[in-house]
């Protein structure tokens, strides 16, 4: 197996290179948060429940005499208390654990949080059919495997779908037409993997051949985009259940700080998942450097982490301290004149943009099972952030700033001005507020053929609103 993509600038691309079940309430009902025993009188206890929204109820059972015969408090025994009091159906039982049980935990333990990102993790290897010079002036066809990372974003009873880094799967000494992994396998954590390379043995394509055995599971490319090297790769549900019944798709964080836990689970070197912990160094900034076809310069926005990431940790989950995801994993600094690591300076795409793009990609796919990437609206403008400052509230700092219109293009699509401060965009009804600028490009991703589309501006001190009712799909382009 070869590692091999590198991109050498002043900053460089990653390559390529026990089960925890939480539950949790999903609904507005109160759920159980503690069950402790408040009374005891001969042989019979009595429980006191408390319940999220401060409420209480008690239950008594019967204990034995001397300990015989006694009775523990079980799930079940308060099942049958909530059922006799009218709350539940015999029959309900799944639906109770589901509505009120909440098993607590330590939000800083960091066991509890990997084990159960664990199960969302995968390990991404793309076959790519190249040509090498075996011998001077003579060409024959080779096999590569680029190999990284990757996350189970969603799971439904057909399909689960994985993200990953574009650069990833692609490669641009690929023979494929699109320059994706001919066939892309992933495997989860604490299957056996065996990727064998049959030098001597070719293919149907006269490429050397290559097996995936042990645990793999074959992915389909539903789309991806270079400028935001992220890709989305599908894979039959069933697969990843047969292979790891706990598989589950990853929690997503509402938010980040700075110094918050990053846990990091890659593949380091292709040698299978692992985990390396640091924190946020850096909570937004923009990064500049070749892309996956090593000839166009991207500027991404990422955060910094001071965790150890390696090549192969490229498209693996960065987690917080409750498991849940805040980035993807997609490049380290390097020192420009040797390509020698700097400790400890990575860098991830942020999750709010990252599920922003997946969906785009997902939703594209679905309309004709046509791998069209990311398709995002058009209107023409250039938005610049000016006027940044920060405030401390609740133990935690706040960046906000003015996302400016500093340039309008002749093919915009309505009455935008230069010096436009836009305020919020509001689709099909639910609006959002824009306190960064770059949260106006973001929800670009998220419009769709036919939706309506308000967006509040401040001009010249006053608030003026811009409608685009039934944004036509003339007005939506393709992102590289």
């Amino acid at each position: 197996m070869k590692i091999i993509k590198k991109f050498k600038v002043f900053l460089m691309i990653l390559l390529l290179i026990p089960c925890i079940f939480l539950f949790s309430a999903c609904s507005q009902e109160p759920y159980v948060v503690k069950i402790e025993r408040t009374e005891t009188v001969g042989n019979y206890e009595t429980y006191t429940i408390t319940y999220s929204d401060g409420t209480t109820s008690t239950f008594t059972i019967e204990n034995g005499t001397d300990g015989e015969d006694g009775q523990n408090v079980t799930i079940e025994s308060i099942f049958e208390y909530c059922v006799s009091q009218g709350m539940y159906e015999e029959s309900e039982f799944a639906q109770f654990l589901k509505d009120y049980l909440s098993i607590e935990y330590d939000e800083n333990n960091d066991q509890l949080a990997t084990n159960k990102a664990m199960l969302s993790a995968v390990t991404v290897y793309a076959e790519q059919p190249t040509i090498t010079l075996n011998r001077p002036g003579h060409w024959a066809p080779d096999t590569q495997i680029s190999c990284g990372a990757g996350v189970i974003y969603k799971m439904d009873d057909e399909y689960s779908y994985i993200i990953t880094n574009y650069h990833v799967v692609y490669y641009a000494g690929s023979m494929t037409s699109n320059k994706i992994g001919k066939n892309i396998y992933i495997y989860q954590y604490g299957v056996d993997k065996d990727i064998v390379k049959h030098e001597n043995t070719n293919n149907d394509d006269g490429y050397p051949l290559v097996e995936f055995n042990g645990g793999a599971v074959k992915c389909e490319y539903l789309g991806g985009s270079m400028n935001y090297d992220i890709a989305v790769l599908r894979v039959s549900t069933q697969d990843l259940l047969d292979n790891n019944p706990s598989a589950r798709s990853v929690d997503i964080a509402d938010s980040y700080s700075v110094a918050d836990t990053a846990i990091a689970i890659g593949n380091p070197e292709g040698e299978g998942i692992s985990v390396t912990k640091g924190i946020v160094s850096v909570e937004s900034e923009y990064l500049t450097m070749e892309g996956a076809d090593e000839e166009t310069i991207i500027t991404f926005r990422v955060m910094r982490i001071d965790a150890a990431v390696n090549g192969g940790n490229s498209g693996g989950g960065l987690y917080n301290s409750n498991g849940e995801l805040i980035g993807i994993v997609n490049a380290k600094a390097v020192y420009s004149s040797d390509n020698t690591p700097l400790d400890n300076y990575a860098y991830a795409l942020p999750v709010d943009n990252v599920t922003k793009v997946a969906d785009n990609i997902i939703y594209n796919f679905a309309k004709d099972n046509t791998s069209t990437g990311v398709v995002k609206l058009d209107l023409g403008l250039t938005v610049t952030s000016q006027n940044s400052k920060v405030t401390y509230s609740s133990n935690k700092f706040t960046i906000t700033d003015d996302a400016v219109i500093t340039a309008v293009s002749d093919t915009t699509i309505a009455d935008f001005q230069e010096g436009d401060i836009i305020k919020s965009i509001q689709i099909n009804g639910t609006t959002y507020e824009i306190t960064r600028a770059f949260q106006f490009g973001d929800m670009l991703l998220t419009v769709c053929e036919g939706d309506d589309i308000i967006i509040k501006v401040m001009r010249d001190g006053a608030e003026t609103n811009i409608t685009l009712l039934d944004v036509s799909s003339d007005n939506f382009t393709h992102v590289i």
